[in-house]
């Protein structure tokens, strides 16, 4: 069965709202459910059938919740810097002092922040967010970033890949090293912004390492997916991030960028959001919505196709187009500070709007634009940033 007739028959099943005599859902991950034989039993008593494992009828025939609080077999305190769990402490006394209330010990500390569980076993979500090292006991939780030739994989004649990079380590570590991977592949170009000049990659990095982290966070760490990496593969035109796990919960097509959250792991979402993290891996994981909509408005901002978001039912793929590809229709608008400083007469105070007007830009550009002129000297503002009669003058 091919992975669009499998996709078929859930969207089917979610449709009638529950399964039938030709397929059966079972939420079975790890092991095999106790009412799994009643099943075969039935079907081997009609025209027979086909048991699906992993998919919850209860919860609209998604996955089953996954495993980020599971104990990982042979892992002890030996795999973590007491350095790092420490500071990670600290700043839960600060961000969510009731995490900490009561917990009067080092085991009460760890229990309560789902660092171990009641047996005392060390979590997945501990060694992902917090671990010397993860890949020793899940060698494929990894980010594996690939460059290709082309615009496929595969391309006749050329290599298989130009340059690849396997990001281990937390997820942290994973996030700085990839971007750091894809960064060195990219292009930059240097904008002039009146007297200055601002150097800057072709996709905004703040974009890329959002995706990435997306794609550690919000994946799929059921026992099923241990063996599949992050795939980070790019290609003359475009970059594209694809993670095991499709959409989670009430998260749909639709509704991805409507700034609502629904976390798969949320215990490690959690965790992300209290262990530091290293130099190169961005703010700490917030888990409000708010990534997919900063993502679009960067790459609004500054004239460049928005991001494509690809849910599978068993996967999730990021597009991010390239603008300095020339066999396409990506390539960034050509303008500059004095594009924009030529939109202003002698001593004219304009609106962002009127700035739009003259120069033809959109308004996301022009926002961009007009920031970085304040922040160079070049552009002065006549109204502090929350106020509706802001304009802006040249300095």
């Amino acid at each position: 069965m091919d992975a669009e007739t499998f996709e078929a028959i859930v969207e089917r099943l979610r449709k009638q709202g529950t399964d039938d005599g030709e397929f059966e859902v079972k939420e079975s991950a790890v092991k095999l459910s106790s009412d799994i034989w009643e099943t075969v039993s039935a079907f081997a008593n009609t025209t027979g059938g086909v048991i699906i494992l992993g998919l919850s009828e209860r919860n609209d025939f998604t996955p089953v919740d996954n495993f980020d609080r599971a104990a990982v077999e042979g892992a002890s305190e030996a795999d973590f810097g007491k350095t790092l769990i420490a500071r990670t402490f600290d700043r839960a006394y600060d961000l969510a002092p009731r995490s900490m209330k009561g917990a009067d010990n080092n085991w009460e500390r760890l229990e309560r922040l789902n660092f171990i569980d009641e047996k005392g076993h060390v979590t997945k979500a501990r060694l992902l967010a917090a671990g010397s090292y993860p890949q020793q006991f899940f060698p494929r939780l990894v980010v594996d970033v690939e460059v290709h030739p082309g615009l496929e994989k595969g391309t006749p004649g050329a290599p298989r890949f130009t340059d690849r990079t396997v990001c281990e380590g937390t997820i942290g570590e994973m996030v700085a090293d990839a971007v750091a991977a894809i960064a060195k592949n990219l292009h930059r170009r240097s904008i002039v912004v009146g007297a200055s000049r601002i150097d800057e990659l072709e996709i905004p990095e703040e974009v890329i390492r959002e995706a990435v982290a997306n794609a550690l966070v919000h994946r799929d760490y059921s026992p099923r997916h241990d063996g599949q990496a992050v795939s980070v593969d790019i290609f003359d035109d475009r970059l594209e991030i694809l993670n095991p796990g499709g959409l989670y919960g009430t998260k749909t097509r639709e509704n991805l960028a409507d700034g609502t959250s629904c976390c798969r792991n949320a215990t490690l979402t959690k965790l992300m959001s209290l262990v530091p993290l290293p130099a190169g891996a961005g703010l700490p994981a917030e888990g409000n919505g708010s990534d997919v909509p900063m993502m679009i408005r960067e790459c609004e901002q500054r004239g460049i196709r928005a991001p494509e978001f690809r849910p599978a039912l068993d996967s999730f793929k990021v597009v991010l187009a390239r603008p300095t590809y020339e066999g396409g229709d990506s390539k960034l608008r050509a303008y500059d500070g004095k594009d924009l400083a030529s939109a202003f007469g002698p001593d004219e105070e304009l609106s962002s709007k009127e700035i739009q007007e003259r120069t033809g830009l959109s308004i996301g550009q022009v926002r961009y634009r007009v920031r970085t002129m304040v922040e160079s000297g070049e552009l002065a503002a006549t109204a502090a940033t929350t106020s509706r009669d802001r304009r802006y003058r040249l300095a």
